[in-house]
């Protein structure tokens, strides 16, 4: 799922997104190419929905504009506290765990894109930042999900990209809060289609929910889900999808197939705790 942030200080990604391509192309060759496939289809995907949409960033409880730029900073190893100690910080103030991920860790992930489509940062600057984020994000999960945990829901959930998405931290993201909620979460993150279908057949699951962030990946999509629903060894596997394109374009959850959408990560599992006990009801 892609979580949908808010930040208003971002670059024009139309003026400055195909120089900023062009550069990374130059070093496609490398051994950064892998890198540079992720940049180029989670973090200018994400700063360009941000910018369309014109939202600014709205400050609630105790988490600001100020708290992500701070966040960036660090990450970036310019400020006087490492990262891990703001986060500590925010966790202490009483921070709930949605207002950190939805507040804190994706805005400062957009606001690296927004910081490298305006030459403020380099290529490897804002790789590694989005490194530390993920490494955040970690660590929020063991700090928190523990707690969860001997409360399950007794619900699996298998979380998924379409065919050729590389919108990884989102799907990190949707993780957390599933698990936090006591569901029994699988990624799929990094496994090969084969291996990720292979899941399918062999786990037994309540829901598979799908990220999807470029209108170009709807087909291999909509094939993907077709194949879910037929290759799923439980029946009645409920099928959701989340991002920004599905915010936009609500018709294109039923076209692709899906049950349901969802905005962000914290609608996402409200959405799949009512598919699954409305599922139960009708079973029951």
């Amino acid at each position: 799922m892609t979580i949908q942030v808010n930040n208003s200080q971002v670059a024009n990604p139309q003026h400055e997104q195909p120089r900023r391509i062009e550069n990374l192309q130059s070093v496609a060759g490398t051994g950064l190419g892998a890198l540079v496939d992720v940049i180029e289809a989670s973090v200018i995907p994400k700063v360009t929905q941000v910018h369309t949409a014109g939202a600014g960033f709205e400050k609630h409880g105790c988490i600001g504009v100020a708290d992500v730029e701070d966040l960036v900073q660090a990450v970036l190893g310019r400020h006087d506290k490492p990262p891990e100690s703001l986060l500590k910080q925010h966790l202490d103030a009483g921070g709930g765990d949605e207002e950190i991920c939805l507040e804190l860790l994706a805005p400062a992930a957009a606001r690296l894109g927004s910081c490298w489509l305006s030459d403020d940062v380099s290529f490897y600057q804002v790789t590694t930042g989005v490194v530390r984020l993920q490494s955040l994000l970690r660590s929020l999960d063991r700090l928190r999900v523990s707690i969860a945990a001997s409360a399950g829901c007794g619900h699996k959930v298998i979380l998924c990209g379409a065919p050729g998405e590389q919108h990884l931290f989102g799907l990190s993201m949707l993780e957390f809060f599933f698990r936090r909620r006591g569901w029994d979460a699988i990624s799929t993150i990094g496994m090969p289609p084969d291996e990720a279908l292979s899941v399918l057949k062999r786990s037994p699951c309540d829901l598979v929910a799908f990220s999807c962030s470029c209108s170009g990946l709807l087909d291999g999509l909509a094939s993907a889900i077709q194949l879910t629903r037929s290759e799923s060894i439980k029946h009645d596997t409920k099928i959701m999808v989340g991002g920004q394109l599905f915010s936009d374009n609500p018709d294109l959850v039923s076209a692709v197939g899906s049950d349901a959408g969802a905005r962000d990560a914290s609608e996402a599992v409200r959405v799949a705790r009512s598919l699954v006990d409305i599922q139960h009801a009708a079973d029951a």
